[in-house]
């Protein structure tokens, strides 16, 4: 009984493990001020395979959502560390992509963009937001939350559930930030292993 019952424990281990793999982890998070100050926000991915039992191929992943989530500083409180959210302190952005399909070993970079204009009227301080934010969803499902998708200022769970509340309740910055397809080709900046993108604007 007990050779039967070691190699199930440890099919039911690898099975566990193999469902909270990461199918897309978030390598890096960058930010460069751009010409005529607009803020470009670069994100690392990487392809590690489908772990999903069911997927047509273990070495493709589709169907990939990246939100991000920015907070900055308002003007005089910019750094302000541990109140995200607090009322009058902090302008939020968030925006999102669509992948269509990523394949294991691939390294895709993700970039969003704040206008010049949009700097220079909330008057933002610096070019790294106060806090960051990046949301990985894979088939609807929440890959696992990692160090280098978030800001060192989300100190734990708490605040990073205020932030992405506050970030997401008002519709004043809304569309704001911006995927780089809908960026003019002059303010794009340096980019690099752009992914297969899903878009899914309105057509006529």
């Amino acid at each position: 009984m007990k050779i039967i019952l070691l190699p199930l424990c440890l099919l039911l281990g690898l099975a566990a493990t193999a469902m909270s793999q990461e199918a897309i982890s978030v390598d890096g998070v960058n930010f460069k001020s751009l010409k005529d100050n607009w803020v470009q926000m670069e994100v690392q991915l990487t392809c590690n395979g489908n772990p999903a039992g069911d997927a047509r191929d273990r070495r493709f992943v589709e169907n990939i959502t990246v939100k991000a989530y920015l907070g900055y500083g308002t003007a005089g409180t910019a750094g302000t560390a541990g109140t995200a959210g607090a009322a009058g302190k902090f302008d939020f952005y968030t925006a999102e992509v669509g992948i269509i399909i990523m394949e294991r070993g691939d390294d895709n970079n993700v970039y969003f963009y704040l206008p010049g204009m949009i700097v220079d009227r909330d008057k933002l301080s610096s070019t790294d937001p106060d806090y960051y934010f990046v949301e990985v969803t894979v088939n609807g499902e929440l890959q696992p939350s990692e160090r280098n998708a978030r800001s060192s200022s989300i100190k734990n769970e708490t605040v990073l559930a205020s932030m992405k509340s506050k970030a997401t309740e008002g519709a004043e910055n809304d569309f704001i930030l911006m995927p780089i397809y809908y960026v003019p080709a002059e303010y794009r900046g340096r980019v690099d292993k752009l992914p297969v993108f899903l878009r899914k604007d309105v057509r006529d």
